[in-house]
């Protein structure tokens, strides 16, 4: 959607904030983009805080439409919802804030009491999660705080920590530093989508104003094909990484989850119980097929440039 490129002209703007006061949906992102114009250019010389107080707005609902305006595009199917929905959306995390807005695209958008109870499902899991790592943690250093264990029938002092701890504990930083790396891709081809459904709706518009029977109308409507091409292609791709960061996220859990486990000496156990012994070759035996599930993936050709790439 193409902007209008706002005045310097503060009587001028307080005019247009003024209007679209009076109009809903699009109006909250038209005034959040005009409070962060005045407030870029300084055009009220450091006094922001009184002008906005003046016009009519406090403080912390001109912070929401100013976040809403930079945060959210200027889409005629977010103009139904409200400003406490729109900034609910602002709030949450770039997985789930892309979601919500392909909800309310397709014409099903979550409520305010819906986003809420989101917005809380989310800190509760990041809670949870907090307070795993910090068990894990507990766990690390109390069984590096503890003396070796004497075995009194043969007087051998025994280290209970594994000799690959350090390995296993690198592993578990390196998959959580890659997938980080894999949000920053993610965010390349969110942006990516953008562009490409600009491209597309302008194309739209162009093609309005052309007759539908002259050479220029064929044209352009090649172009939305290749262009609405494109913009699939981008919104799999973002789906795409979406599916992997979850699955190397949740890999990533179950290690540390897993790795304070391997403290522990089972061995008198697995030497007497047949029925432990099979569950655990039992798990071994799933690990290594998951495991060569997954290099079968990799290994796969790839396509890069329009050459063939082998793994």
């Amino acid at each position: 959607m193409n902007e209008i490129t706002l005045s310097n002209d503060l009587n001028q703007i307080e005019l247009e904030i003024n209007h679209h006061k009076n109009i809903a949906g699009q109006s909250i992102w038209e005034i959040g983009r005009r409070l962060n114009h005045v407030k870029e250019n300084d055009l009220v010389h450091g006094q922001f805080t009184d002008w906005i107080e003046g016009i009519g707005i406090n403080h912390s609902e001109a912070n929401r439409m100013m976040r809403i305006a930079n945060e959210l595009p200027n889409s005629s199917t977010l103009t139904n919802l409200g400003s406490t929905a729109l900034y609910l959306i602002t709030t949450l995390p770039e997985e789930e804030k892309q979601e919500e807005l392909s909800k309310a695209k397709s014409g099903d958008p979550s409520t305010v009491r819906e986003l809420r109870e989101l917005k809380k499902q989310l800190q509760e899991k990041d809670q949870q999660l907090e307070e795993k790592e910090n068990q894990v943690n507990q766990l690390h250093n109390q069984i590096l705080n503890t003396p070796p264990q004497l075995v009194q029938t043969k007087e051998v002092i025994k280290e209970v920590k594994p000799h690959d701890y350090d390995n296993l504990k690198s592993d578990v930083q390196q998959l959580g530093f890659k997938n980080k790396e894999l949000e920053k891709q993610r965010q390349i081809a969110i942006q990516s989508a953008k562009h490409a459904e600009q491209k597309y709706n302008k194309l739209l518009e162009e093609r309005k104003a052309v007759d539908e029977k002259s050479e220029k109308y064929d044209q352009l409507t090649e172009a939305i094909e290749n262009a609405k091409g494109d913009l699939d292609h981008q919104q799999k791709l973002i789906s795409n990484y979406k599916s992997l960061m979850k699955l190397l996220r949740e890999i990533n859990d179950a290690i540390l989850k897993a790795s304070g486990l391997v403290y522990l000496d089972l061995s008198e156990i697995i030497n007497t119980d047949s029925l432990a012994t099979a569950e655990l070759q039992s798990v071994l035996s799933n690990l290594e097929r998951l495991t060569k599930d997954i290099s079968t993936l990799v290994d796969k050709p790839r396509i890069i440039e329009g050459e063939f790439i082998n793994g």
